[in-house]
């Protein structure tokens, strides 16, 4: 029976968990360094309409990873999910699939049949869940609308309960939760297996990493991995936040508090060469009553200039390097320009008391200033928690997958793709791993 080490149980992960074991001739090893997720264990918070409750579960996200946005700003958290269903269990939800003319730019003009056999479910919010952001979008922009999120009926789907539940009980493949890799183990040129945190060792003839644009590279290189290009073209979106103080709270059903719905809608704005994203927080939480957010994103960023390298005991070290391009910083603030016009409308007006865009009080009104908002861009801007690209194929892996140089290795999730979405980038890996996994039935 063939051996397989898959590490990583998030949105890549659990498909090739699913997929491959499949085949009886295959014994798969789901790896993941954080808690289980089983229908026995999953909370409200996870389950429910609040992503900001899902991040502060115990367990679910990487407390100690930190990373750098843009030039000269220091180090500070990075929300990425941890145990099984990754970050499918935190994230926002969007369901967006992106452009398939833009994948086939990539050479992947096999992108429909992979799209076919996704099973992340996929449905729009009950109007009554909408806060009022999202409304005073969807009133102020023609190109604004209800967003598609990754649930059903109402609850949060995570990879965890589309691919693994199913297949729980198949005797060739071992979940294991709390199991953090130390390392790949290699017999020359070849991946032989991983050894685990606790010294325990496991044999394998095939090793995928599924561990994200952040912790698959990090792996490869405390390693010893020497392929050029590991850790480099790391790209993420490029985001400007504007903080809403709310007005008076409203008695509708539609107003935002805790345990309702944060992200209901969305805009993905064309503008010319560029794609901006305008997505709605219609609460922070309770730690922060009456206020939201409008997110501004560059979809669609040209720098590439991000890294990963690792410290003395293998830890990451990340470097966005965002808005390094200057076409990107002009674009992105022409997003904040065109922001600051749509909540100019009235729908924002009745609803909105201030505009602020730093913790200090400073208005949105210093921002009418084109070199005030590139100013405040080059310090403040931050990311969209879409890490990718940091293993590209057709640098680090070839189109099989493989890591270049070397035998029985290979890399499915977001650090393959050769550029970074205009999208959201769960379903895009989702499909990448569906995509994997048919390349793999084809060639056996």
């Amino acid at each position: 029976m063939e051996r397989w080490v898959v590490i990583g149980a998030g949105s890549a992960g659990c498909v090739l968990a699913n997929r491959l074991s499949a085949d009886g001739g295959r014994h798969v090893t789901l790896l993941d360094d954080g808690p289980d997720l089983t229908p026995a264990v999953v909370t409200p918070a996870i389950s429910g309409p609040d992503f900001l409750a899902a991040l502060d579960e115990p367990g679910r996200s990487h407390p100690d990873l930190l990373a750098s946005r843009v030039a000269g700003s220091a180090p500070t958290p990075y929300p990425r999910g941890r145990g099984i269903g990754g970050s499918s269990t935190v994230n926002a939800m969007v369901a967006l699939a992106g452009d398939r003319a833009r994948y086939e730019a990539w050479g992947w003009t096999d992108t429909q049949q992979a799209w076919d056999a996704v099973r992340i479910p996929v449905e729009e919010p009950h109007p009554d869940e909408l806060g009022p952001i999202d409304l005073a979008l969807i009133a102020s922009r023609p190109d604004a609308r209800v967003a598609a999120l990754t649930r059903r009926a109402g609850l949060r789907v995570t990879s965890a309960e589309a691919y693994l539940w199913p297949v729980l009980d198949r005797a060739n493949l071992d979940v294991r939760p709390d199991s953090r890799v130390e390392r790949l183990v290699f017999d020359g040129r070849r991946c032989a297996g991983v050894l685990l945190a606790d010294r325990t060792e496991i044999d394998a003839d095939r090793v995928v990493l599924c561990a994200g644009a952040i912790h698959t590279p990090a792996l490869l290189l405390h390693s010893g991995v020497d392929t050029p290009g590991v850790g480099t073209h790391l790209q993420d979106h490029p985001s400007a936040p504007l903080t809403l103080e709310l007005r008076a709270r409203h008695a509708s059903p539609s107003d935002a508090g805790p345990g309702r719905l944060v992200v209901g809608s969305l805009a993905q704005i064309d503008a010319g060469d560029d794609i901006i994203q305008f997505l709605p927080m219609n609460h922070l939480g309770t730690a922060h009553p009456g206020l939201g957010i409008l997110i501004v994103a560059l979809m669609t960023p040209r720098g590439a200039d991000g890294t990963v390298t690792i410290d003395h005991d293998g830890r990451p070290l990340v470097d966005f390097a965002l808005l390094d391009d200057e076409r990107d910083l002009a674009a992105l603030a022409g997003g904040v320009r065109r922001a600051l016009d749509t909540l100019d409308q009235a729908a924002f007006t009745e609803i909105v008391d201030t505009i602020y865009i730093d913790d200090s009080g400073t208005t949105a009104a210093a921002l009418r200033d084109d070199d005030a908002l590139l100013a405040w861009l080059r310090t403040s801007s931050g990311d969209y928690v879409h890490a990718s690209s940091s293993c590209a194929m057709g640098r680090v892996v070839d189109d099989d997958y493989a890591v270049i140089g070397y035998d029985a290795l290979s890399i499915c999730d977001a650090s393959v793709l050769p550029h970074i979405p205009e999208v959201n980038t769960h379903l895009p890996v989702t499909m990448a791993a569906e995509r994997f996994c048919r390349r793999e039935t084809m060639e056996t």
